[in-house]
């Protein structure tokens, strides 16, 4: 009976993934690269390669690409390239150009790739600066031969570390259509350079360092922790409370308001860093958020703050919140406590 209902349960899976009973004949696609121009749509992908076609790279995966002159037509073309049938059930990261997007509007181009046949919607989304094309030709495992897990690994790794936003498709798409907060993408440079990519509701782009990416997870409340640079030396930085977001209105001016309740930590050779420190967390994070506002990006989510305010849509939009929110003056106060770092 254990056994009836472990291959019923199988049947499903392999049903819910639209390759029932065939799965071992369709290609996986691993990577997604997106290239949009004047000229048309790139999309490339990296599949293991099952075929025994011959044209499969050392690591034993097949990259197709395929271009048309809108979306519907490469899509199409791509499936037509594919020696076996297309999934991207199994897609671990999709990379889109970084001139993409002054052809497409953010929120347009991530639905396009969301309603790819069956993708996996936790995917990472990322951009490259160049063409996303040799992006993912170039993607090739460090260690063994499974991209898929490697670029698990990488990601995750890189995630953990607060260098890259973990921002999946689903949430990404969710951001860039909501109005309330803009999408912060993992920017996957060349080299391994690491940090992220801030879109902006007006179609502009600002890219963070990694540094700025560690210091906005901090803020989110997503980081255990971020090294502060101040007075020649470094200390810890930890968050004891979630981050406080609020607006005031005074005068005919908006200001962001922005509360960070942490833990600087110094070593027991080291004595305690004082206001100095705290002042200098207050001014990187300013710092971070005038970037993020002169690149009309709200990735912090004061937008889900100011909404709250209006009692219909109707009244929101008419609220003029992007210009405000760019025009808004900014006041960070660090509620700073110390704490001596005990060594074993």
């Amino acid at each position: 009976m254990k056994k009836r209902a472990a291959a019923l349960l199988c049947l499903c899976v392999l049903a819910l993934t639209g390759c029932a009973g065939r799965i071992e004949l369709c290609l996986m696609a691993v990577c997604l690269g997106v290239d949009v121009g004047p000229e048309g749509v790139t999309l490339t992908v990296k599949c293991p390669d099952y075929t025994g076609s011959g044209r499969e790279d050392p690591s034993g995966y097949l990259t197709l690409s395929a271009s048309g002159p809108d979306w519907p037509r490469a899509v199409e073309a791509l499936m037509a390239a594919a020696p076996a049938q297309l999934h991207f059930g199994q897609l671990r990261e999709a990379v889109i150009s970084r001139d993409s997007f002054a052809h497409l509007p953010a929120p347009r181009l991530l639905a396009l790739i969301d309603r790819l046949p069956s993708v996996r919607s936790h995917a990472m989304a990322a951009v490259c600066p160049g063409t996303a094309r040799k992006y993912i030709e170039n993607a090739q495992p460090l260690i063994g031969k499974r991209l898929s897990k490697y670029l698990d690994i990488t990601l995750q790794h890189s995630a953990r570390e607060g260098s890259i936003p973990s921002t999946s498709l689903a949430c990404a798409l969710r951001d860039a259509g909501n109005g309330w907060r803009d999408p912060l993408l993992a920017w996957a440079a060349p080299g391994g350079e690491a940090g992220a990519c801030a879109l902006g509701a007006a179609g502009q782009i600002t890219l963070l360092t990694a540094e700025e990416t560690q210091l906005y997870h901090l803020i989110r409340g997503e980081s255990q922790g971020w090294l502060l640079p101040w007075a020649g030396r470094y200390y810890g930085v930890t968050p004891h409370r979630a981050a406080h977001l609020s607006i005031e209105e005074t005068g005919g001016r908006t200001t962001l308001v922005l509360r960070l309740p942490v833990t600087i930590v110094y070593s027991e050779y080291e004595e305690a860093p004082g206001p100095g420190a705290a002042a200098a967390l207050e001014e990187a994070a300013a710092a971070l958020l005038r970037r993020l506002q002169a690149g009309s990006c709200d990735a912090l989510g004061y937008g889900c703050v100011a909404v709250r305010k209006y009692r219909t849509l109707q009244d929101w939009q008419g609220s003029d919140w992007p210009r405000r929110y760019r025009e808004a003056d900014v006041r960070v106060e660090a509620e700073a406590r110390y704490r001596q770092q005990r060594l074993l």
